[in-house]
Parts: C-alpha cells; structure tokens; sequence
C-alpha cells in the first residue's frame, strides 16, 4: 500500500487505536496529522510522544463534540497541507454498565463524543477533503450486536455504520469513500477497562479464530480502506473481529 503525500487526519490519536492507526498511516507515507482531547494534558503529552514517533508536523488539540474545535483543526491542516486526504474518526469513550445501570449522563456523554463527534466531523470536513478521498470510521462489535454490556455504547456505534451508509450515498458523486472498520476483541488496554475477563471468557468461545486480535490487524485493515486498493469499496462495515458471532 503506497500513502505517500496523503494528509490523514485521526481523531483520538494520542493512544491506543487512533496511535496504532497513525503510525501504520506514516509507516504507508502518510503524512499524519496527531489529535488529542483539548484541555487534558496527559492527553497532550501522549499525542506529542506519538507525534514524534511518526514524524508528525501538526499535534493538535481536538474536542470532537464541538464544531468550533472541529473547524480550527481543519483549517489549520487546510493551512499547513492545502488539503485534507483521509480522515479516520476514532476517537471515543465509553462507560460500561448494565441496561438498568446506565445513566442519563453517561449516555449522553458517549453519544456525544462517539456518535455525535463524527456526524461533527464528518460534515465540517466536506470544504477541505479532496475528490476521491477517504472517510472512515471506527464501530465496535458492540454496535453490530448490542452489547453485550454498555448500551450506550453499542447504541452510538450501530449509529456510526448508519452514518456511514448515509454520508456514503451522500459523497458517492465526488468519488469519496466513506466506511466503517468494527473491531471485535483486540488485544488491547481497552478491552481489559471495558469487558471484565469473566465475559471475555464467555465470548472467547464464540471466535472462530480462538484467540483476540491484534491492534495492528486494525489499524492495517484502517490503512487499506485509505489505499487506492480500496477504491471500489463504500458504503461498508468491515469486521474485524475473527468471526465473532459468525454461527
């Protein structure tokens, strides 16, 4: 796959997935715009870590649930780069509890951030992302299949593969592709915050594959989607999950 001279942008990217996805991106030739969650400074200090591993011109601050703070990042790609090539909506959160345990604020606060940041993002993007460029998103599992646990959670991200199948119609005619990759049970620090290991237990029969995924198997499906390999391909919910809840 050959990104070189693609400005990607990607959401959440001071850690876990989103600085897997940016250093895979670089490592294509992409250059690689870092963003982290505006006000927290442990945030900050991981972007610029990430941004320094990838060679990163641009390491900006980023509140995914306000268009002010949307519109100042694109500009400022818009003003370094001239362009906006890829962008991969990543960032996200989540507060795992049972359906009768979930509060308002929690669910607001996921949809907010992980639903509402990328209809935000997805629609301020549109004046500076070139013809033929890429959009995607990242879903969960959860979305696909409603939890098991975080209602909230699997609610936003079964809205995200709808936004993608709606912002795909809508962008067919400039030749921008827009998808969804949906991670199942990737080996990660957020898996072990979210799911406890007894339901990790209780799933783990259930993937074909018999083990978890790696975060590179992510982050390498992520980078094929922004290839022109994946030119004919819109409109899609790539699972990446190892054939969790096939049968």
């Amino acid at each position: 796959m050959n990104l070189t001279d693609k400005v990607a942008i990607i959401t959440g990217s001071s850690r876990g997935f989103g600085a897997k996805i940016a250093k895979t991106l670089r490592k294509y030739g992409a250059d690689v715009v870092i963003t982290y969650l505006e006000g927290d400074n442990i945030e900050k200090h991981n972007a610029e870590c990430v941004g320094k591993d990838t060679y990163a011109k641009l390491v900006l601050p980023l509140d995914v649930t306000h268009r002010e703070s949307i519109i100042n990042v694109f500009k400022k790609v818009k003003y370094e780069y001239g362009r906006v090539d890829i962008l991969v909506n990543n960032a996200g959160i989540n507060f795992p509890a049972d359906f009768d345990k979930q509060t308002e604020e929690e669910w607001d606060a996921v949809m907010d951030v992980d639903l509402k940041g990328v209809f935000f993002c997805c629609q301020e993007v549109l004046p500076y992302i070139t013809d033929d460029g890429r959009i995607i998103n990242i879903g969960s599992v959860s979305g696909e299949y409603g939890g098991p646990r975080t209602p909230s959670y699997a609610c936003a991200k079964a809205g995200v593969m709808a936004l993608t199948h709606n912002v795909a119609i809508f962008l067919g005619n400039r030749g921008i592709t827009v998808n969804c990759v949906s991670p199942g049970m990737i080996e990660s620090d957020m898996l072990d915050q979210t799911m406890p290991q007894s339901l990790q237990a209780e799933l783990f029969p259930q993937v074909l594959l018999k083990r978890q995924g790696k975060v590179n198997e992510v982050s390498e499906t992520v980078a094929f989607l922004a290839s022109e390999s994946a030119g004919y391909i819109t409109g899609q919910t790539i699972s990446v999950n190892g054939g969790l809840f096939v049968r």
